[in-house]
């Protein structure tokens, strides 16, 4: 999608790509994934990921996604929550870490609304880092059982007591774990954050017309519940209570 912009919008020329990358084309979709394995002409450039390449050619804000990763199938300006998972993961815009859209595409809570997001996102980030992604089950069955279900399996798989709590500690001490990792690899509070067009334009037509992610109304929120500071930083009361002091 990101050469597909940089295409219309002029930036490069057929004499780069070597057919238009027109939006729609099917074509120059399958082209252009042959050309990037092989990284021939200007799959070259696709195989750097679009972070890069949007950066190379003078227009990073087409870039969309999160700490260099690209969004996975979900819209951030319908979904609010799921814009606080993307701009919070440790990995980068993922929906693997923060399925917010379980609960606001079926009806549980209002898709457009802020309230109770941030609440929301850091339970599933805890919940998933423990019940699935480090006990080896696959994350989708997340939309049919959750951490209750998940304690049985582990008790039985291990013959250890666990308890839900027990569980969702464990998946808050990961979570805090991959934090400090970034902070240490140089990603700040600043990362945190969307790409320009998921906070400030709207789209023009369909369901989510007029809508854009306001980030800005979960994210202090989502610190504070999280233990960090207004920075994004754990605090050393939050890491001695996970016992990582």
């Amino acid at each position: 999608a990101a050469a597909m912009e940089l295409y219309e919008k002029g930036v490069v020329t057929d004499a780069q790509t070597g057919i238009p990358l027109r939006f729609g084309s099917g074509e120059a979709l399958l082209r252009m994934v042959e050309a990037t394995g092989w990284r021939k002409g200007f799959g070259n450039e696709l195989a750097e990921g679009s972070m890069r390449m949007t950066a190379k050619f003078g227009h990073p804000e087409f870039f969309m996604g999160v700490k260099g990763q690209e969004f996975p199938a979900y819209d951030p300006r319908g979904l609010q929550g799921m814009g606080l998972g993307y701009a919070t993961s440790n990995r980068g815009a993922c929906h693997l870490r923060a399925f917010t859209a379980g609960a606001e595409v079926f009806g549980k809570m209002d898709r457009t609304a802020t309230e109770g997001k941030a609440k929301l996102t850091k339970k599933l980030q805890d919940s998933g880092a423990a019940s699935y992604d480090a006990s080896g089950l696959c994350s989708f069955i997340d939309s049919a059982v959750g951490p209750e279900a998940v304690v049985p399996m582990l008790q039985a798989a291990t013959g250890i007591a666990y308890t839900v709590e027990e569980i969702l500690k464990a998946g808050e001490r990961i979570h805090n774990l991959e934090r400090l990792w970034n902070l240490k690899a140089g990603f700040t509070a600043k990362d945190d954050t969307l790409p320009p067009r998921m906070l400030q334009e709207p789209p023009p037509a369909g369901p989510s017309a007029g809508m854009v992610n306001r980030l800005d109304e979960m994210l202090p929120e989502y610190y504070r519940l999280r233990g960090w500071s207004p920075e994004g930083v754990p605090t050393h009361e939050k890491l001695a209570e996970l016992g990582l002091a």
